[in-house]
């Protein structure tokens, strides 16, 4: 764990510096003229269109949910601007926390549960470890806000590349489709004539939005995004489209290749070859006619890539509204080892869901995402423990959310059914009632919801030392593994 913990203290500083240096728009300086490699532009068969006529059910509010005691002296203070009570922390009550949390994130009773699901995915670090220059060994996660922020993925980028080999950034989304997304490692902007779909649930238009849910489109000549990364390669994923317009992708000041995306409706990549070495790529229209960009892709020639797929309040059932066909030929190039699905937050507190209909949508998601990326392990992340505000002015109190215990279930059922690892976040952080305990210690944010940077950062070192715990048993004798699944 020491060694862990020092390779998310420093990604730390990393983060909060590409924090602050992330602007919507930014003037960027190129770097050093790369040589040129010549590129492949691929299609895929043609996509079928969503239908035009659409329907949009409305969401009943979410219940309030039944509350669990948990004791506590409280006191009051304000939170974002409301008065919330909370239990006051002394210098020795937080050291007695953090030793309880931090026995919680590192006891043998929690772990991976059903880890024999991972042997694919073993298989691969296995040879990647035995011949480091030998392949890439791709993870992919899907997640709201928690994996939006990439601060939880960024550490376990870092911990996973540390270990095993840095692949690279892997895919991202084009430019900076939305305030605070950033990928650690890489630097992006865009111009200002750019539309974003697939951030706002309820319109997610015609629904090909390629394989990570959003797409950036334009109309004019002269909008581009940019991307800066350290990589050997670059991908560039767009819609052809009948109609569709001009680009030219650049690596520095170096012409890559100039595309048209008019043709029959399909998923689009450009693929090249470049110096290894540090990058600024863009992508730029060139005509007045629509342009759509999925995301690029870059990457070292071997190691791991750790890919965050992350969109502020979503949802798992999101993904199936998604145009299939696009999505397909996007991830099957994608050649992924392990699918990481972490949701349960936002459905938690979605009424429309009950226990049996969450758990029917999320066989049918696995199913989606088998046949997308036949070769891959899934693992998924149960949601983190949490606390709702309940009542009003002082007499407001944090009471623990036990709506997310129906998620929970329906997701540790099918992971069984459907021979998926499941991890139960709630239980790793040391069960009910303890985001409290996160909060009062500085690892909690305010909204006894999400994370601090530390917070996420010890989380990732728990994830990954659970993993590396499974893998060395596989390495040794893959039956052990298989035989202690919980």
């Amino acid at each position: 764990m020491v060694f862990q913990r020092a390779c998310v203290a420093f990604l730390s500083l990393g983060l909060i510096a590409s924090a602050s240096a992330q602007t919507h728009a930014q003037t960027h300086a190129s770097t050093k003229q790369a040589a040129k490699i010549p590129g492949t532009v691929h299609r895929a068969p043609a996509a079928k269109g969503a239908p035009t006529k659409k329907t949009v059910s409305k969401k009943t509010p979410a219940k309030k949910p039944g509350a669990r005691s948990v004791a506590a002296t409280t006191t009051s203070r304000t939170v974002r601007g409301r008065v919330a009570t909370v239990a006051p922390v002394s210098y020795a009550t937080r050291e007695a926390t953090m030793a309880h949390i931090t026995e919680s994130l590192a006891s043998v009773r929690v772990g991976i549960e059903n880890p024999d699901a991972l042997q694919p995915f073993f298989d691969q670090l296995k040879q990647l470890e035995s011949d480091p220059k030998s392949s890439e060994v791709r993870i992919l996660q899907f997640g709201d806000s928690h994996t939006a922020a990439d601060m939880f993925t960024g550490a376990l980028r870092t911990l996973f590349q540390t270990k095993f080999g840095d692949g690279g950034a892997g895919y991202s989304y084009p430019g900076y489709p939305f305030a605070g997304y950033r990928i650690h490692g890489t630097h992006r902007a865009q111009s200002v004539g750019w539309t974003v779909t697939g951030t706002h649930f309820r319109d997610l238009g015609d629904g090909m939005l390629g394989m990570g849910g959003v797409s950036l489109s334009t109309v004019h000549a002269g909008d581009w995004i940019s991307l800066d990364a350290d990589a050997t390669s670059v991908e560039v994923q767009y819609l052809v489209q009948p109609g569709g317009g001009n680009i030219e992708i650049y690596d520095g000041d170096t012409l890559l290749t100039s595309v048209s995306t008019d043709g029959e409706t399909a998923a689009g990549h450009y693929d090249a070859q470049v110096a290894a070495g540090p990058h600024h790529f863009e992508v730029r229209t060139i005509s007045s006619a629509p342009v759509r960009l999925f995301g690029l892709v870059t990457e070292q020639p071997a190691g791991v890539t750790y890919e965050a797929i992350g969109l502020n309040g979503a949802e798992a059932g999101v993904i199936l509204k998604w145009n299939e066909p696009l999505a397909d030929d996007l991830m099957s190039q994608r050649n992924l080892s392990l699918i990481v699905l972490a949701y349960g937050t936002n459905e938690a507190s979605d009424s429309n869901w009950s226990e049996e209909s969450y758990a029917a949508m999320f066989r049918t998601l696995i199913e989606r995402l088998r046949k997308q990326a036949p070769k891959a392990a899934i693992l998924v992340l149960g949601p983190a423990d949490r606390e709702l505000r309940q009542g009003r002015s002082r007499r407001a109190a944090w009471v623990p959310y036990d709506g997310i215990d129906r998620i929970i279930r329906a997701q540790r059922a099918v992971c069984r059914q459907m021979g998926c690892a499941y991890w139960d976040e709630r239980a790793r952080m040391g069960g009910f009632g303890t985001m409290r305990e996160w909060v009062s210690v500085g690892w909690g944010q305010g909204d006894h919801t999400h994370f601090t940077g530390e917070g996420y950062n010890e989380l990732a070192a728990s994830l990954f030392s659970d993993i590396v715990q499974q893998y060395n048993r596989y390495e040794g004798n893959p039956a052990i593994a298989a035989g202690e699944a919980k």
